[in-house]
Order: structure tokens, then sequence, then C-alpha cells
């Protein structure tokens, strides 16, 4: 299972043709299972216009697996943060570190497109899908 990081899924919704997308293409027609957590769709909904757009985006999400984070994940999210900042990174969204956690908890891999992801797979073992 691949979890897509909101940046991902931005340029696929605005049809912007770049490596990361790609890769996102290609799992979905391989049918490879994708998920999200909750504040992802939320990212998401929050960027539109209207409430059309946003419910549009969020019957998109229907067939893709929700990773609903739990205590653990905040408590994970939160040592994630303070073991990348006692090796010299600090990641710079909270929101990133959860869904590395999530990942964590659920094993997926991360699709991404962000350098504090890179940390978080160099300090913490997130695994992410290669480019």
């Amino acid at each position: 299972m691949v979890l897509v990081d909101s940046g991902i899924w931005i340029d696929f919704l605005a049809g912007n043709n770049t490596s990361e997308v790609a890769l996102l293409v290609a799992l979905l027609e391989e049918e490879e299972s994708v998920a999200f957590i909750d504040l992802i769709l939320q990212e998401l909904m929050q960027g539109c216009s209207d409430e059309k757009d946003a419910r549009k985006i969020e019957g998109s999400f229907l067939p893709f697996v929700e990773i609903c984070p739990q205590r653990s994940s905040y408590r994970l999210a939160a040592k994630i943060f303070r073991d990348c900042r006692k090796k010299g990174y600090t990641i710079r969204s909270s929101i990133d570190c959860l869904v590395a956690a999530c990942a964590m908890e659920s094993n997926c891999f991360v699709l991404h497109k962000n350098r504090d992801y890179r940390h978080m797979e160099e300090v913490c073992g997130l695994k992410v899908v290669k480019r």
C-alpha cells in the first residue's frame, strides 16, 4: 500500500506533469492500494473555491484507503519530529510527521516530493517510493 502525500495529489488534480504524478498514475493503473489520511483530504478540500469542488474532491477519494490516525500515531509523530531534530533535521510540518507515523504503523510506503520525508526515511526508517 502507498500513502500519497498532499503535494502529489495537488499536482495530480491540477494536471501537472511531474515524475511523482507519473508514479501515482502508474500505481493507479496497476491497481495498487492507495491510501490517504484525513488531514490530506482536508488540505485538498480547503484549497477548493466552493463547496461543489470540495464535494467532488471528497467523492474522488472514495476508492482509496483512508487511514485514521490513532493516539499512538500522534505519539509516534512527535517522536519522529524529536528524533529528526536530534539528527539536525527540523521537519517543517507536523502533518508530515503524522503522515509518516500513519504510514509506518500501517506498513505503507509514502509517495512524496518533500525533502522532509527523505530525512524521516534516513532517521526513522520510513519507507518511501523510490523514483
